[in-house]
């Protein structure tokens, strides 16, 4: 009662989840499903994340004012990529939950190629819980507010389809497209100096990638340059995709959110062509380059 005087009242998180390093920034918040009430807990870990270091896991569950208890002890991320951590949400927002998070990893938060900063946050994303594949999942998407910087959309036709890519693309922008039956697909980044950043599916895996091997900077760290993954959690056979893109960063939301990668890069010059491979029938559709407005 007077924030100095404590009862221990329960505990929670032995044998449970992700303990590959400490835990921090816990958030504890109710969200609703089909008219039902969950708990869900975020529990920032580090390190110890999917693709090593620093990131955000999640337990959905129950709480009754003293106790948190765990639907399951599934292992759940609300980003898989290298680069968001310490991730919580506002308390301020009425019934929407807005979730921010760091845009780094502590295996190179301290050596990566800046000057006057180290490191941003990601774009605001509102959660929701859904149901897929038996599973009850927390998804992530773009706060509609982004819209307010969004710009005419880029006149792409298809070029980026035909192998010759699109050249002189905006450096902040939101990318979407929807693929009628999912396949190897690759969105590929680049400059003059080959620098390439890849994002793409691997079908015969079903993981989303992002491969940063050949994207810029990348000697800082030996932990830096390696390609990294994230499986996909819906059987549903169509996709849509949306990645928010800056001059240094990608962040991608596949299947209406219920996959989320972060990852920052640093290239020597900025990426100023895009190029969209598809493979094995997959139609991708809806292409639309949406320019950003800078913030600053």
């Amino acid at each position: 009662p007077n924030l100095k005087d404590w009862k221990k009242e329960t505990e929670f998180g032995k044998e449970m989840g992700a303990h590959g390093g400490v835990w921090e920034c816990p958030d504890l918040f109710p969200l609703k499903l089909n008219g039902k009430t969950y708990w869900v807990l975020i529990v920032n870990v580090n390190p110890g994340g999917p693709n090593g270091g620093s990131a955000t896991q999640y337990f959905v569950g129950e709480f009754d004012g003293n106790r948190f208890t765990p639907i399951d002890n599934n292992l759940r991320w609300v980003d898989y990529g290298p680069d968001e951590y310490a991730g919580i949400t506002w308390s301020n927002t009425g019934g929407r939950r807005i979730f921010l998070g760091w845009m780094s990893n502590w295996q190179y938060a301290n050596q990566v190629p800046t000057e006057k900063w180290r490191n941003a946050m990601t774009v605001p994303r509102e959660l929701e819980l859904k149901r897929a594949n038996s599973k009850i999942l927390l998804a992530s998407n773009p706060v509609k507010e982004l819209t307010g910087i969004e710009c005419s959309p880029v006149d792409i036709n298809n070029n980026a389809l035909t192998g010759k890519g699109i050249k002189g693309i905006p450096d902040q922008f939101i990318l979407k497209f929807d693929i009628n039956r999912i396949n190897d697909y690759s969105v590929i980044l680049s400059n003059d100096l080959g620098e390439e950043l890849i994002i793409g599916f691997d079908n015969a895996k079903k993981l989303y990638f992002i491969d940063r091997t050949k994207s810029g900077k990348i000697d800082f760290n030996p932990g830096f340059a390696k390609t990294t993954f994230a499986p996909r959690l819906t059987n549903i056979v169509s996709a849509d995709i949306k990645l928010v893109v800056d001059a240094s960063s990608v962040e991608l939301f596949a299947d209406k959110g219920l996959t989320v990668m972060t990852s920052i890069f640093f290239p020597h010059k900025s990426f100023t062509q895009l190029q969209i491979q598809n493979n094995n029938g997959a139609i991708i559709e809806n292409l639309k380059i949406l320019p950003l407005k800078s913030i600053w």
